[in-house]
Formats: C-alpha cells, structure tokens, sequence
C-alpha cells in the first residue's frame, strides 16, 4: 500500500482526487484541510485519516508529517489547498495580498518541505496545483493572481531540485474550476463562457493522468494552454481584453468576499 497526502482534501479538487484515488485501491488516504466540520464526513466516506490541518500553521504542518509517516510515509502528496482574493490590483491591500500568499505560496512551500524527506526516501511524487490564474494576470483578481505566479514558480524550481533527488514534481494549472469553494457563478450563467467552467471530475482526472506519466506541467483542459502563451508572446493583447473585461464586468471597487474566478 502507498500513502497519498491530499491537501484541501474536504471539498473541490482536493475531494475529487481522493475519491478517485480510493476507487483504483492501493492508497491510503491523509486528507488534510482546515474544517473539522466537512473532514468528518469525508473521511468516513473514503476510510482515510483525517488531519486538521491549516497550511498557514508550522504546528499544523508537522503533525500532517507525522500522521503520514505513521501511514508509512508520504509516496504522493497533492498540493491543493488554497484561498480565493478577487480584489483588484489596486484595491488589494498589503493585508489582503499577504493572507493570499500565505496559503496559496507559503502552505505549499510548507507542507512540501516538510514532508520531502518522506517523498525523497520513497521516490515519490509531488502534484502542485496552481491555476491558469498563475499564467495570466487579471485585473480584478490581484492577490489571488500574484499568488499563482509565485505558485508557479516555485513548482517549477521545485521540479527540477526534486529530480535531482529522485521525486517527480507535476504542476497542473486549471482554468474555472466549479467547486464549493471557487463558485463560477457568474460564468455558468453566459452561454459561451459557461464553455470555459470545466467540471471537477475532469479536472482531477486530468492530475493524476498527468502524475501517472510524469508530466512536468499540464493545463486542464488543454486549450487554456493558449492563455499562458498569449501572455508571454503577446502581453499588451492580454491587457487590452483584460481591462476591456474589468471595465464591463466590475461590480464594485472591491469584493473581496467574492471567491475568485480560477482554482
């Protein structure tokens, strides 16, 4: 039996892979994630173990170590925990982008750092979601996108330190994820951009494809690919349509409150 750690495992993506890891057999299940409330349930569905755990939290963090090292140690660690910020760029407070980051780049550094040396003994693989969010900047999204970018950079540093010593790294960037906690709303009730909202059985399914292959970097669906190459051949194109956009869809000045747009 090999030992997965799934990160925001009680609701969204997270959920998705540990429920389709538990189909295929051979895994046990760690779940991590901040609510007690919604872990109950999930881990009585799926027969895991459960950890509280808040990313944000050193203490947390290694008592997530130590219960997957009591599991036999980590051979798949999926990295989905995040914290929406749809505030635009300029409405963002230093506060609002330092909570994002916190989760969305420093959770990861955490939880991946302390649970490497399992990883590394056991030849492991690590899955980091990050979001097209992390390849394309948008205006009304500033936290959240800056912290994909950074996201997306360490996932790929990390991709090539960790295959040095033996562990797989794949990153996997979603576009429009709907899930409980990122709602897309305001897409689904377009006709055409409902096309964009891609549902999360398919997203997971997409991740761990990509983990079974050992592929560096993979976008779910593959069109959103397209994104991140129009922002690095044509970047003054992808202003032009994302001011246009922020122009005629902004409800307000700041909505914090709202979840963001992309996983």
């Amino acid at each position: 039996m090999r030992t997965a750690v799934v990160t925001g495992g009680s609701s969204g993506i997270g959920l998705e892979v540990a429920r389709q890891l538990a189909r295929r057999g051979g895994w046990r299940l760690v779940l991590a994630a901040r609510g007690e409330d919604r872990l109950g349930p999930v881990v009585a569905e799926l027969g895991a173990r459960g950890v509280r755990c808040d990313v944000t939290s050193a203490a947390d963090v290694e008592a997530l170590a130590a219960a997957a090292a009591e599991e036999g140690g980590c051979d798949l660690l999926v990295n989905c925990a995040g914290r929406p910020g749809r505030v635009g760029v300029l409405d963002g407070t230093p506060d609002d982008y330092r909570a994002v980051m916190e989760t969305n780049l420093i959770g990861m550094v955490r939880v991946t750092q302390a649970l490497f040396p399992q990883l590394e003994e056991r030849r492991g693989r690590v899955v980091n979601v990050v979001s097209v969010a992390g390849t394309v900047a948008l205006a009304r999204s500033g936290p959240y996108c800056a912290s994909k970018h950074a996201a997306l950079a360490f996932s790929r540093g990390l991709s090539g330190a960790a295959r040095l010593r033996g562990v797989t790294v794949t990153t996997v960037n979603p576009g429009p994820v709907h899930t409980p906690g990122f709602s897309q709303e305001t897409l689904l009730q377009g006709r055409m951009s409902r096309l964009a909202v891609i549902d999360v059985e398919r997203c997971a399914a997409r991740l761990l494809d990509a983990a079974d292959r050992g592929r560096a970097e993979v976008f779910a669906p593959r069109l959103y690919k397209v994104a991140a190459v129009a922002q690095t051949v044509a970047p003054g194109v992808v202003t032009r349509i994302s001011t246009a956009f922020w122009n005629r869809r902004r409800p307000s000045t700041r909505d914090a409150g709202e979840p963001a747009t992309t996983p």
